[in-house]
C-alpha cells in the first residue's frame, strides 16, 4: 500500500507501535496499516486525530493530504523532514539566484509542456476524428509559440507565451467532453462543473505528490524557477507539475469518455459561488483509479526530479568556473 485514503467522517486515526489505526464509526472492525508501506495519507472528510500523530507522520516521511471538499482553498499538505543534503539546496539557492541558469531552466520547462499539450491533442485527435477541425487548429497553434522560446529575453516574455499556449490549448481541450457536463474552461475556487472539480482534485494530489518527491531527493519544494517564490507556496512543486499536466489532463478526460466518472456522480449547483461536489460513488470510483494511474506518474517525477539534480550539480560546477561565485560549491 502506497496510499490511504480516508474518506469516511467520523473516523479515529492513531499510531500504535509502527502502524497506523482507523477505526471508522458503525460495526466495522478497525484495521490498521503498517508505517512503513504507507507514503500518502488522503483524508477527505472530518476525522479525529492527535498532534502525536502528525508529528510520527512527519518523522516517518509519510505526506498528508487534507482535502475540503467544498473549498478547494482550505486543502493543506504536511509532508516529511528536509532530505540531510543540505548541499543540494544550496546549489538550488545559487541556481535561482542566476538570471542565465533560471532563464535556460524555464524555457526547457516550458518548452516541454508545450509539446505534451501538442502531444495530448494529437492523441485525443486519433479517439475523436469528429473534432478533426478543433484539434487540428489548436495542434497547429501551439506549434507556432515553439519557436518564439528561442527569442525569449526574460522570463516576464515567457510567461506570455506560456499564457497564450494554455489558452489555445484549453480551447480545444474544451470540445472532447459531453455538452451536459457544461465544460467551457478552466475555473476554480470553486470548481463548478464536473472536470474542473477533478481537474482541481488530481492537481491538489500531484502537487503533494511532486512535493513528496522533490523533498526525497534533497530540493527544497518552496524555491521554484519558473514559478518564482511566493509565501506559502511550494513553487518549485508547480514547477514539476507543470510539465506533467497535459498527461494527467488525457488521463482525466478518458475517465469521462468511458464513463468511469458520469454525471450523476456530482451534485451540482446552478449558484456561481457554490461548488459541484463529487459524491461518495464518484470518490470511490476516482481513488481506485487515481492510485493505480499514480503509481506509473510518481515514477516519472522521480525521474525528472533526479534528471533535475544531475544538471543542477553540473550547471553550478560550471558556474563556478565561469562566474567565480565567491563560497562557490565545488
Amino acid at each position: 500500500m502506497e496510499t490511504l485514503y480516508i474518506d469516511r467522517k467520523g473516523s479515529e486515526l492513531e499510531i500504535q507501535g509502527s502502524r497506523l489505526q482507523v477505526r471508522v464509526p458503525g460495526p466495522q472492525r478497525p484495521f490498521s496499516t503498517p508505517l512503513n508501506l504507507l507514503e500518502f495519507l488522503v483524508i477527505s472528510a472530518s476525522v479525529q486525530f492527535s498532534s502525536t500523530l502528525l508529528s510520527r507522520l512527519t518523522q516517518e516521511g509519510i505526506t498528508a493530504v487534507f482535502l475540503n471538499p467544498r473549498k478547494e482553498e482550505a486543502t493543506s499538505i504536511a509532508y516529511g523532514l528536509l532530505h540531510n543534503a543540505a548541499e543540494r539546496r544550496l546549489m538550488q539557492y545559487r541556481a535561482i539566484s542566476s538570471d542565465s541558469l533560471s532563464l535556460c531552466y524555464s524555457i526547457a520547462l516550458v518548452k516541454q509542456k508545450l509539446r505534451g499539450q501538442r502531444a495530448m491533442l494529437q492523441r485525443a485527435l486519433r479517439r475523436r476524428p469528429d473534432q478533426r477541425r478543433t484539434l487540428s487548429k489548436g495542434i497547429e497553434r501551439l506549434a507556432s509559440l515553439e519557436p518564439r522560446l528561442g527569442n525569449v529575453a526574460n522570463t516576464s516574455s515567457l510567461r506570455g507565451i506560456e499564457g497564450a499556449g494554455a489558452a489555445m490549448y484549453f480551447e480545444a481541450f474544451q470540445c472532447l467532453f459531453a455538452p451536459r457536463l457544461e465544460f467551457t474552461g478552466r475555473n476554480r475556487r470553486p470548481p463548478r462543473d464536473p472536470v474542473n472539480v477533478i481537474l482541481s482534485l488530481t492537481y491538489t494530489l500531484m502537487h503533494a505528490e511532486a512535493i513528496r518527491v522533490l523533498v526525497s531527493i534533497g530540493f527544497d519544494p518552496q524555491l521554484g524557477v519558473y514559478h518564482l517564490p511566493s509565501f506559502g507556496r511550494e513553487s518549485l512543486a508547480c514547477d514539476l507539475l507543470e510539465m506533467y499536466r497535459p498527461i494527467i489532463e488525457y488521463w482525466i478526460w478518458r475517465l469521462f469518455a468511458r464513463e468511469t466518472l458520469r454525471l450523476d456522480h456530482f451534485s451540482l449547483s446552478s449558484a456561481p459561488d457554490k461548488p459541484c461536489i463529487l459524491g461518495k460513488a464518484g470518490r470511490k470510483e476516482y481513488y481506485q483509479n487515481y492510485e493505480y494511474q499514480a503509481r506509473l506518474w510518481r515514477k516519472m517525477l522521480r525521474r525528472t526530479a533526479r534528471h533535475w539534480l544531475t544538471r543542477l550539480q553540473n550547471d553550478t560546477l560550471q558556474l563556478s568556473v565561469t562566474e567565480r561565485v565567491p563560497g562557490a560549491i565545488t
